[in-house]
């Protein structure tokens, strides 16, 4: 038996005090759009992977290529190429194209062709694959 709380259920409580008619994937998308959002904006204002690191009293004992490893498999977690920059890809899964297009004129993102659809397919399951979504 899971709590009420429990992260599955999440889409319950969203859906009893928005009036909305989500499942979970439906609301882990949202979630996923508005954290790629969140970092565009935060690309556009000048961070950088250097800015993604903790403070430096973070830990007692720090071991850089750890923690260098660490990032970029969050930067793949999250569909980011290594600079921390949401990919073409990534952003049009989640429906953010324009984004993508935004971030391509100012220079922060490398222009490519935008995936075709077997290649958003095959993308979407290779990370199904790799991280279980």
């Amino acid at each position: 038996m899971k709590p009420a709380y429990h992260v599955k259920n999440y889409y319950k409580f969203v859906n009893a005090a928005t009036g909305l008619d989500l499942d979970q994937y439906s609301l882990r998308k949202i979630i996923h759009r508005s954290r790629n959002l969140h970092r565009a904006f935060n690309l556009r204002r000048g961070m950088t992977r250097a800015d993604d690191k903790p403070p430096e009293d973070h830990w007692k004992y720090r071991f850089p290529e750890i923690e260098e490893e660490l990032l970029t498999t969050y930067y793949d977690f999250k569909g980011w190429n290594y600079d921390g920059v949401p990919t073409r890809v990534r952003l049009e899964e989640l429906d953010l194209g324009y984004v993508t297009d935004e971030l391509e004129g100012l220079g922060i993102l490398k222009k490519v062709a935008p995936p075709t659809a077997k290649e958003l397919e095959a993308y979407q399951k290779d990370r199904k694959w790799k991280w279980g979504y």
